[in-house]
């Protein structure tokens, strides 16, 4: 196999996915025991990180970049956060879960089963298509992950196949108490599109609000051409605001960092103004933050 990235950073490009943890070194160790991932960067947040994110309690916290054995530069960055206030993963709105393309979805099972990850979902083929069969699980730091094997692409869409045992991540899958308000907040501010609208039996969704399991929920997404990167997810009334600590990030999957060509096009407030930051994933581009409809945190890295 050959390590190199499969696509260039163009629009909308999910680039990566923060995850805060209390044990950096025990969640890291989690992705590269059972995913294959690899250390691309291990560092201390500045004070002009932690300031761009709106969460300048951050400063000075390590930060660890792993990524794919197929040398995808999609990451997960594992963020050090002793400050996390009670969090029950799928519970709450905000980013859920990491949707991740796999190759062996029935392999990854069953090294799961003596892993630290809890499964809560078995390989399941989706209600409309044979081409996408996942499973669901939580790791760690209370993470949730949609392990997904892609065997095609769909009708409207471009699906990534993995090049390795757990590739990179594609689509971020977001709660939201209002779907068409949290998407027109991306079609509007970024000029992406909204994609197709679906009602499933969501079991992960079901078996986190103890519903009954044929109960279905509104999804939709977000889409730049072919290319999906959020699932937007109508949640359950019963849905809480994440708790968070002052000047922290939130607890479970923190932030989502996605590509842009322009900055300056970007129409949604700035935390702060744009700024160059020299580690991974920024590697000295402009970035800057914003916050969402549904109140999630969101990092844009300019493509050049």
């Amino acid at each position: 196999m050959t390590s190199q990235d499969c696509r260039t950073d163009g629009e909308g490009r999910i680039k990566c996915a923060t995850v805060c943890a209390t044990d950096v070194t025990v969640v890291a160790s989690s992705y590269s025991d059972y995913f294959g991932y690899k250390f691309i960067e291990d560092s201390i947040v500045s004070q002009q990180q932690a300031t761009h994110w709106g969460a300048t309690g951050m400063a000075g916290k390590r930060q660890v970049i792993m990524g794919p054995e197929s040398g995808t530069e999609v990451y997960i960055r594992i963020v050090e956060n002793d400050d996390m206030l009670d969090y029950e993963p799928l519970t709450t709105y905000g980013w859920n879960a990491i949707e991740i393309t796999v190759s062996d979805v029935e392999a990854l099972h069953e090294n799961l089963k003596t892993s630290p990850f809890e499964i809560i979902g078995v390989p399941t083929y989706m209600d409309f298509s044979d081409k996408i069969y996942p499973m669901q699980a939580v790791g760690l730091a209370n993470e949730a992950f949609y392990l997904n094997q892609v065997r095609g692409d769909l009708p409207d869409y471009d699906l990534p196949m993995a090049r390795s045992f757990v590739d990179q991540t594609f689509i971020m899958v977001l709660a939201t108490p209002d779907m068409d308000d949290a998407i027109k907040f991306y079609t509007e501010n970024f000029g992406w599109a909204q994609g197709n609208a679906y009602f499933v039996k969501y079991s992960v969704i079901n078996k986190a609000f103890d519903l009954p399991e044929e109960t279905p929920h509104h999804l939709s997404m977000t889409c730049v051409g072919r290319i999906v990167n959020n699932e937007i997810d109508q949640y359950p009334e019963a849905t809480i605001e994440r708790a968070c600590a002052a000047n922290m990030l939130p607890p479970g999957i923190a932030m989502t960092s996605f590509i842009v060509e322009d900055m300056d096009k970007v129409k949604a407030p700035l935390i702060s103004a744009p700024l160059r930051i020299d580690t991974a994933p920024y590697n000295g581009r402009r970035s800057a933050c914003c916050v969402g409809n549904a109140g999630e945190l969101i990092e844009l890295i300019e493509a050049e």
